[in-house]
């Protein structure tokens, strides 16, 4: 896993390194000059706005399992989940199951929260996060698909992933509203396989569990299903609205239709199963959409480096708050395994 980790981040990096020398850095340092400290300090602000949202959201899950953690933690918390997802191989399924897991870990330990009510709560958050983030997705898709030409491929592209990432999050929203227990079918089917049977046995009350208490989100209360949506909603204007404004801190009046596409195409290449952080493949994807906007490569790359630095800083702060939370990823306890 660190192996992998370290080539596919190592790959990443150089990628960038490559685009920086093809589009040009004079270019970009121009482009980066417009952008001052307060500027780069208010983007840094709607992330964390964005992430406190979030953190709403996540506490409010977890008032459907009876627990309470003050604000200030669960921020926090939040923040360490998020720079778990964000560290992690990236794609739809980490971002389910890596920062949720950490988060669930730390709510044991501070609250004594069982762990599979924890990673509950923040995977109904994180679903109807993305069913928001899909809807502007989509719209967004629609829009640049009527007023911007874009190669054919680069649609297919949109419209695989768009798929992919539709088909993943009602997969996850709707098996708990019904109460299917699919993935503990699915995992029941497999131990007819010898190969899989001494495995899924071991996992196999956990992950009904989960599904379990899934279902107890959806069916104690609708205000707090309306209440996720509504903070989910407010998270998303606000990650769209820093996309807009770097673009015009850098001096350029991108328009809503463009501001939704970049949207859109961002957080679908961060929903595929890519390096981590989509590191160099976020920053292709935004070189090729703004160049293809007319808005110029240049332009693209920039905005995506200052954008990487933005989520880097909010990964930097979370490593100053683990050790505070118990965990110690180069000193796994058999606990935190």
């Amino acid at each position: 896993m660190t192996k992998t980790f370290a080539v596919s981040t190592s790959v990443g990096l150089l990628f960038v390194i490559a685009l920086i020398f093809i589009v040009g850095p004079k270019g970009i340092l121009q482009m980066i000059s417009h952008l001052s400290i307060l500027d780069f300090m208010a983007l840094f602000f709607l992330s964390y706005a964005a992430l406190f949202f979030s953190a709403l959201s996540f506490n409010n899950a977890l008032n459907v399992y009876d627990a309470k953690v003050d604000l200030k933690n669960l921020v926090n918390i939040k923040l360490i989940g998020y720079s778990t997802n964000y560290i992690a191989p990236s794609g739809i399924f980490a971002g389910f199951i890596g920062g949720d897991a950490v988060m669930a870990l730390i709510l044991k330990k501070r609250s004594g929260l069982e762990f599979k009510r924890g990673f509950s709560a923040g995977l109904a958050a994180k679903v109807l996060e993305f069913a928001v983030f899909l809807l502007f997705i989509y719209l967004g898709l629609i829009l640049g698909f009527r007023y911007f030409y874009l190669p054919p491929e680069i649609w297919f592209f949109l419209f695989v992933s768009g798929i992919f990432t539709g088909v993943v999050t009602l997969l996850f929203l709707i098996n708990p509203i019904i109460d299917n227990r699919f993935f503990t079918k699915i995992l029941q089917y497999l131990t007819r396989f010898k190969i899989f049977n001494n495995v899924i046995s071991r996992i196999l009350k956990h992950i009904n569990d989960f599904e379990k208490e899934l279902h107890l989100f959806y069916v104690k209360g609708v205000k707090y299903l309306f209440l996720s949506l509504f903070l989910s909603t407010a998270e998303t204007v606000v990650l769209v609205f820093q996309i807009w404004l770097l673009v015009h801190f850098l001096g350029i009046n991108m328009g809503f239709s463009k501001t939704l596409l970049v949207f859109s195409v961002s957080m679908l290449v961060f929903a595929l199963p890519l390096a981590p952080g989509s590191a160099g493949t976020y920053e292709l994807s935004q070189v090729g959409l703004f160049d293809i906007l007319g808005l110029g490569s240049d332009l693209g790359l920039t905005f995506s480096l200052i954008m990487r630095a933005v989520n880097l800083l909010m990964v930097a702060i979370s490593f100053f708050l683990v050790p505070h939370y118990g965990i110690h990823f180069l000193k796994k306890s058999e606990e935190d395994s």
